[in-house]
């Protein structure tokens, strides 16, 4: 077991990461998912349970994902965030039931491994240093492909090696290094989060001058972030302002679950549309992770939310942990703090972090081995193998699309002749539309746009009520740079036979790089509903997030 966390960590840490594919998070799913099963059939053959005071908050929650899954209008819209909540759920029950059968040396190398990934950010912000090249960048990612997700990696671990301190003066440095690294990102939300965790740790763990001490420093750090950071824009304030109108319009519900990004722009203030223009920018996120859930589940998610960190806050008051168990919740904390003012708890690195520390924090002082009938084995083995079936959809669907040959074709004197003798044959019979198509086909197939759209409006001329036409000049307008003729096109082709499919999934791709998300998810899942293995949808779908 210990081998298996130790793999997951270093695939966390080194694993490169990259958009839509993203390498590194299914790496850590995969092992998270491997611990999963094995712990199934141990589980299986014992029938013991390690349970924990958090095991209700962390079900409630993954099971209000399946709930408000059920209920999207847009399910394709809302699988990705319910990926990501039954992912937390199973590295939170990984965590637990594993705690104790995984050495300290986990820890010790999370810890080193952040301080390597710190030193890499320091060389990013230089390119290097003497013959050691690295990309140069003004806000390293280092390995997390984004500097906020690599900020709350660098906050998360941070807190944990403070908490191995007393191991070794080595952890000093290991720190220093990591504390280093996170100041590189220029991460205003995560330096937020440090600050309150460690304010936190200094009111419930200190007393006296100590406590006031520490209490002074966390709000000198504070104050002293925000003047650093006060040239930096800051946006923040008109999303938050603008969410809350779109919650209000949901207030139980919400909007629907991973449903932000799509609802939001209809709520957009002119002052934000101002900055963040709709056809260049999606405003994907609420930069509050609470504010999010709340306008996309309502009260009713929100409340099942704040029931984990909550639970979790009583946990430590009343457990009085040893000095790593405190270190992991309060490095959950600095996580929790980032996202008041961050988005990065959407993406499922930053959430298995949260989960993962929260789970051995919990599972190390309080878990207690119980009895477990046989039949509820059937609950955790079915949610495993649901959430590891999303996790690989992307994968697939990524492969797939990978594997597709393309359209069009060069010149050759045999299609020169075949054109010839279709011109001929149309010059016959004039008013024969299957013979205008059929040309017209052929045209666009070897890049001859201007006979291409001629013989298709023909075809659309003949046969008003025939839907081929308008599909394919919406494809040729699309291919030739003019969106708005090519979704004029793909809407009179899909009102004139519903139920095609290329149509709605051209159309909610030219509608997506307009801006007009919500029509564009619509379209999307119209494909869905007919075809739910549709390569081309979810990544679309995934697209519009990332």
């Amino acid at each position: 077991m210990t081998a298996l966390w130790a793999v997951v960590i270093l695939a966390l840490a080194f694993i490169p990461d990259q958009k839509l594919l993203r390498m590194k998070l299914l790496s850590v799913e995969a092992g998270v998912w491997l611990i999963g099963a094995w712990l199934l059939v141990r589980i299986l053959r014992s029938r013991t349970w390690v349970r924990t005071p958090l095991d209700l908050p962390v079900a409630l929650y993954a099971g209000s994902g399946l709930l408000f899954y059920a209920l999207s209008p847009e399910r394709g819209v809302s699988a990705a965030e319910l990926t990501r909540m039954l992912f937390c759920a199973a590295a939170f029950f990984a965590a637990t039931q594993t705690t104790k059968e995984v050495s300290r040396r986990v820890f010790s190398l999370w810890s080193v491994l952040a301080a390597l990934l710190g030193v890499y950010a320091l060389l990013q912000t230089q390119g290097g240093v003497g013959r050691l090249l690295v990309p140069q960048m003004d806000r390293p990612i280092a390995t997390f492909g984004n500097p906020i997700f690599l900020a709350a990696y660098f906050a998360c671990s941070l807190a944990l090696t403070l908490s191995l301190r007393r191991e070794g003066k080595s952890y000093w440095l290991l720190a220093l290094l990591i504390a280093a690294g996170l100041w590189t990102t220029q991460s205003r939300a995560a330096v937020a989060g440090l600050a309150g965790a460690g304010l936190l740790a200094a009111l419930l763990t200190l007393s006296g001058r100590k406590r006031w001490l520490a209490v002074g420093g966390m709000l000198l750090l504070g104050a002293a972030s925000v003047w650093w950071f006060r040239d930096r824009q800051w946006t923040h304030g008109l999303i938050w302002r603008d969410t809350l109108s779109l919650w209000l319009s949901h207030p139980w519900l919400g909007c629907g679950l991973g449903r932000f990004h799509i609802e939001f722009p209809a709520y957009a203030s002119e002052a934000l549309r101002r900055l963040w223009p709709e056809q260049a920018v999606i405003i994907n996120f609420a930069h509050n992770e609470y504010l999010q859930v709340l306008a996309e589940t309502g009260i009713v998610g929100a409340a099942l939310l704040a029931y984990v960190p909550t639970a979790a806050g009583l946990w430590f008051l009343r457990a009085s942990p040893d000095s790593l168990a405190g270190g992991m919740v309060l490095a959950g904390a600095a996580l929790l703090g980032q996202n008041a003012f961050s988005p990065d708890m959407r993406f499922g690195l930053s959430s298995f972090m949260l989960y993962c520390v929260l789970g051995f924090a919990v599972g190390r002082t309080s878990g207690r081995v119980q009895e477990l009938s046989r039949g509820w084995i059937a609950l955790p083995a079915a949610l495993l193998l649901a959430w590891g079936h999303l996790a690989l959809k992307p994968l697939f669907a990524y492969q797939a699309l990978r594997r597709q040959q393309g359209f069009h074709v060069g010149p050759s004197e045999e299609i020169d002749k075949a054109l010839a003798s279709m011109e001929a044959k149309l010059a016959a019979g004039p008013a024969d539309a299957d013979k205008a198509e059929n040309l017209a086909f052929l045209y666009a197939k070897v890049q001859r746009w201007p006979q291409a759209i001629s013989r298709f409006e023909l075809a659309a001329k003949l046969d008003p009520e025939r839907p081929g036409p308008h599909n394919n000049l919406g494809n040729i307008h699309y291919t030739l740079g003019d969106r708005e003729k090519a979704i004029e096109h793909w809407a009179r082709s899909v009102e004139v036979k519903p139920e095609q499919r290329d149509a709605h999934l051209n159309l909610g791709k030219a509608l997506y790089e307009v801006g007009r998300l919500k029509e564009a998810a619509r379209h999307l899942q119209i494909v869905l509903s007919q075809d739910p293995s549709n390569e081309k949808a979810q990544m679309l779908l995934k697209k519009m997030v990332e």
